[in-house]
C-alpha cells in the first residue's frame, strides 16, 4: 500500500473482487452462448464477443489467484536488478 492511500479508502480484498469481475464476465458470456446468441454490438457499434467475454473472465480469474506478495516483490523499486550480461 502506498502512502498517497488512506487505509481506510484501500480495498481489502483486490483479488476478490477482481475474480468476482471476472466470474460476472463468465457468466455473461455463458448466458449468451446458451441462449445462441455469439455476437452482440453494443452502443458505440463495436462487436462483441460471447467468446471473447469468457475468456476475458477466466484471465481476470486467474489473475486474482496471483499472491499480493508477488506483485509487492515486482514493484518493490529498492530491489536489485539481475545483472545483464553482455
Amino acid at each position: 500500500m502506498t502512502k498517497a492511500m488512506h487505509p481506510s479508502n484501500a480495498p481489502r480484498y483486490p483479488g476478490l473482487i477482481l475474480a468476482c469481475f471476472g466470474l460476472a464476465l463468465t457468466l455473461g458470456g455463458m448466458a449468451r452462448l446458451r441462449s445462441g446468441l455469439q455476437v452482440v454490438t453494443h452502443w458505440t457499434g463495436q462487436p462483441m464477443y460471447s467468446w471473447g467475454l469468457v475468456a476475458a473472465g477466466g484471465i481476470c480469474v486467474v489473475l486474482a489467484l496471483i499472491p499480493n506478495s508477488w506483485i509487492a516483490n515486482a514493484a518493490d523499486p529498492k530491489r536489485p536488478k539481475a545483472k545483464q550480461s553482455r
